[in-house]
């Protein structure tokens, strides 16, 4: 690929070639046609001016060989400046051209007192000295080429400067050092690159505060389950007997299972936030997917001595979105919704198309402690979870809903049960396009 560099340094030095190229053909042609009239011009005078008795074998001020022919009243030749050159006299006045045995003449004839003077110049002589003329004045031009190659060759470089400065500026940033590129002294034309470059250097520090953020979390937050496991292993070592040595068996594999959520919600909340960008949308029936996740966790939920039922809106619920992460998005709040009801409590998933707005929502109400109106932001931020919680759990199911929600211009919210503790959350999708993939 040719660099910008070498693309105008081609485009422009071939232009100014080919311009001056097709200028000094101009110039040698109009020279050529100049230098004609000028010798025309100099027989006429040599006719009108030239003596035609006693004349000088070769005509004054003139740089070619010019013969001139005297022929009196009476038709005969009276005098020849150069008798050894023989013409014949051309058959009319003024301009024309006579052959010769040595080539071409052009000749001029006028009647001076009665008498016929015919003044001639050899074609070849002529074309000798126009050229040379129009050579000549071809030398400007060859002169100037190369300077003009010069200065194109010290305006091109000069004018991408800025570029190797910028890019300059842009490598010597490093992932602890993202500071902006600054627009002062910039030219007009690299300012929106600069502020692009500037977008995407503080998307790009914003992705990896990110990044190193949730990887101090995700290492604080499993060391406390490894810990735990690990001393819950040593426990069952020096267990005395089978009955303390089975409580401990039950407690390590109540660790791993802690330890095996917190794994695979991290790996979740990882997935979501570099899931790729262009996936293809598809309409997902809500209802159709409340069904699904309730059954995939009915089991879990009846041997925990829950009620987990799935109640349809009115409406047909459609969203558009990515089957997967709405399968993951209402899991989540599926699964805090049981690991916090107590047994004998009641987990519904309703589905349904707002009244006023028209809007599709998938909603979760669980008959648990509930959360607090003060935490209710807080608890969407990776790995918090609020004080006097006795149930384990990550920390990173909300996150992840948000993540999702957000994904899918959807919102979440919230809220309490109008009977009774417990926790309402409302996931409401914007209306389903017309034309989205099936």
């Amino acid at each position: 690929m040719r660099t910008i560099r070498r693309q105008l340094l081609v485009g422009l030095l071939g232009g100014a070639l080919f311009c001056t190229l097709v200028a000094g053909v101009g110039t040698y042609f109009k020279v050529l046609e100049e230098a004609s009239r000028l010798f025309d011009e100099q027989l006429r005078q040599l006719a009108a001016t030239v003596p035609t008795h006693g004349a000088p074998s070769r005509a004054q001020g003139v740089e070619t060989d010019v013969v001139v022919q005297v022929w009196n009243r009476q038709g005969k030749l009276s005098y020849a400046s150069a008798p050894s050159q023989h013409l014949p006299a051309a058959p009319e006045l003024g301009y024309g051209f006579v052959d010769a045995d040595d080539g071409r003449w052009r000749v001029f004839v006028a009647m001076r007192e009665g008498e016929r003077v015919q003044v001639a110049q050899a074609i070849l002589a002529r074309e000798e000295v126009a050229a040379g003329l129009a050579l000549r004045s071809l030398l400007p031009f060859v002169l100037v080429t190369p300077v003009l190659g010069l200065l194109i060759w010290f305006v091109v470089g000069n004018s991408l400067r800025p570029l190797r400065n910028l890019a300059e500026a842009v490598g010597a940033r490093s992932p602890v050092a993202l500071q902006p590129l600054t627009p002062d002294g910039q030219p007009p034309e690299l300012l929106p690159v600069v502020s692009a470059l500037n977008e995407l250097l503080r998307k790009l520090d914003q992705a990896l505060s990110s990044q190193r953020a949730f990887v101090a979390d995700a290492a604080h937050e499993l060391r406390s389950p490894l810990t735990a496991l690990k001393l819950q292993l040593a426990l069952a070592e020096r267990a005395a007997g089978d009955e303390q040595r089975a409580l401990s068996f039950a407690k390590l594999h109540e660790r791993l299972d802690r330890a095996t959520h917190v794994v695979q919600q991290l790996l979740t909340s990882a997935r979501q936030e570099s899931a790729a960008a262009g996936r293809p949308v598809a309409r997902v029936g809500l209802l159709d997917l409340a069904q699904q996740c309730v059954a995939d966790r009915f089991v879990h939920a009846e041997g925990r001595g829950i009620d987990l039922g799935v109640a349809p809106g009115g409406g047909e619920a459609v969203a558009d979105g990515y089957p997967d992460d709405l399968r993951i998005l209402l899991g989540n709040l599926i699964e805090n919704a049981l690991r916090y009801t107590p047994p004998g409590g009641r987990v519904d998933v309703a589905v349904g198309v707002g009244e006023a707005d028209g809007r599709p929502f998938l909603q979760v109400s669980d008959t648990g402690p509930g959360i607090p109106p003060q935490e209710r932001e807080r608890v969407f931020d990776r790995f918090y979870r609020g004080e006097g919680n006795d149930s384990w759990g990550s920390g990173l199911g909300l996150s992840i809903v948000r993540s999702i929600a957000d994904a899918h211009g959807a919102s979440v919210t919230l809220g309490g049960r109008e009977q009774g503790s417990g926790l309402v959350a409302t996931v409401r999708f914007p209306p389903a396009s017309t034309d989205a993939a099936v």
